[in-house]
This record gives C-alpha cells, structure tokens and sequence, in this order.
C-alpha cells in the first residue's frame, strides 16, 4: 500500500530532527532544550511546531509503554498569526503592465480569476476548459484529489475572451506554454514582471488576492471555500474573514450602551 502523505510528513519531519534529538536522553528534554532545537533549525514556526510535536508525541507513547516514568517538558512555538500577503486591484494592473512575455501575463490572469495554485495551473491542459459553458475543471483526468484539493470553478467574462485568443494560437495541449512547450516553471519570468512593476509579488500571492478581493466584495465565506477548493470552511474564515466589509459588525454593534 502506497505512503499516505500524513506518513510521509511525519518521515521526513523526523530526518529531519532525528540529527538532533536521537542521541538526547529524555530526561535531560526541557523548553531550553526545545529552544535550542528552534535557534539550530531556524525554520518556519509552523515547521517547528511539528518537528517538535513528533518528539512530545513519542515521548507520550514512552509513557503509555511503560519506558518512562514521567513525560519531558516539550514546548512547542506559539501558533503564528496568519498573514496574507497579497495584491490590491491596482497593483495587480502594475503587475499585468509589468509582464512582458505573453505566457507570464496569462497565468497572473489565471490566476486571479481561478483562485488557482501555481502547479495546477502550470499542468492545466486545454481539455480541462469547457469554454461554451465558461468553466474549468483544476484538477486533471487520472490525477487523485488530495489535501490540495482542485475545484471546478466558472470564468468571467476578463478571462473568457483572453483563453479563446489563447487556445487559438496554442502549440501544446497545455493553457500555460512558452515557445512551443509546457511551462515548467515561472518563478523566474514572474519575479522579472514584478521587478518591472515595481512590487513585491510571488505566484502564490495572486490565489491570496482572488480570495481577498473576493471577501471585500462580500461573498460570502461558503463560496470562497469552495472556489479555493478548501474542504474546510474554517481555514477559510480564519484567513480571509478580516477582509469581509461587514465581518464581525453584528457583533461590534451589540457592544453599546
């Protein structure tokens, strides 16, 4: 049976603390110890929270296993604040001014408009696109739905009219395509787009902004989900609800006297 892809984090969470923690007596696990880990690392507080809870989990099963008498202080980072970085509507213009090859622009317009990641759509191909019914479907034929869920989602009518000039001149099956061949990558031509903007953008940041904008035009929380392919409404909330014009106002309005 093939790795799940819990199981093969957790494995390589573990190659990489293993260096670390292997030879460390549990006894001598404290916060200090904890930070220590933390400052050798220097990783993301995210990557540290579970690096760091792989070892308070196996130190747990010592416990229950009857190998330790008590359980070692294992202090995890706090949970960062979630940030959001993204495009405003007129710096996305800049950007789109910004792009000088044809390939970079489309998917900057693709993605704004799709809510898309940056490899979904990179191995989006013209099948996936049913242009008379103006949808696309993000997750190809004989690709198995993961934890990057890929939603079907409609186009409007900016990207519509910019696909079928798109299709029309298409040398490969593939939406995205530069000289006659799939686009592997476009860190490099975005970045270069960005620089010739005069703003700090990466790819990730235009499904960020689809959502954002999105939230400030009042949609509501269920259908951005949905579009971003979130099978959770919570993350959903958690990260985009702030932008929402009338978020949190019923209850700001209570609090009156």
């Amino acid at each position: 049976m093939p790795e799940g892809r819990d199981e093969k984090r957790k494995r390589e969470a573990w190659r990489a603390a293993k260096p670390f923690w292997a030879g460390i007596r549990p006894s001598l696990v404290d916060a200090e110890m904890c930070l220590a880990y933390e400052q050798k690392r220097d990783r993301s507080a995210h990557t540290m929270r579970h690096e760091l809870g792989l070892v308070k989990r196996a130190l747990a099963w010592g416990i229950r296993e009857g190998h330790l008498d008590k359980a070692p202080e294992v202090v995890l980072p706090p949970m960062p604040e979630a940030t959001v970085d993204h495009l405003t509507k007129a710096q996305f213009r800049k950007l789109l001014d910004g792009c000088v090859a044809s390939h970079i622009q489309l998917f900057a317009m693709l993605a704004v408009t799709t809510g898309g990641r940056k490899t979904a759509l990179l191995q989006a191909k013209w099948d996936q696109v049913d242009l008379d019914r103006a949808i696309i479907d993000l997750n190809p034929k004989r690709r198995t739905q993961n934890g990057k869920y890929r939603a079907t989602v409609p186009l409007n009518d900016m990207i519509l009219p910019v696909l079928r000039e798109a299709k029309e001149s298409a040398m490969t099956d593939y939406i995205i395509e530069y000289n006659g061949n799939p686009c592997l990558d476009i860190k490099k031509g975005f970045a270069a787009a960005a620089q010739r903007a005069g703003i700090k953008a990466h790819p990730h940041m235009l499904r960020h902004s689809a959502a954002v904008w999105m939230a400030e035009d009042r949609v509501p929380m269920g259908e951005i989900a949905a579009l971003l392919g979130h099978r959770n409404i919570n993350i959903t909330t958690r990260i985009y609800a702030r932008y929402h014009p009338d978020h949190l106002r019923s209850a700001a309005r209570s609090l009156s006297w």
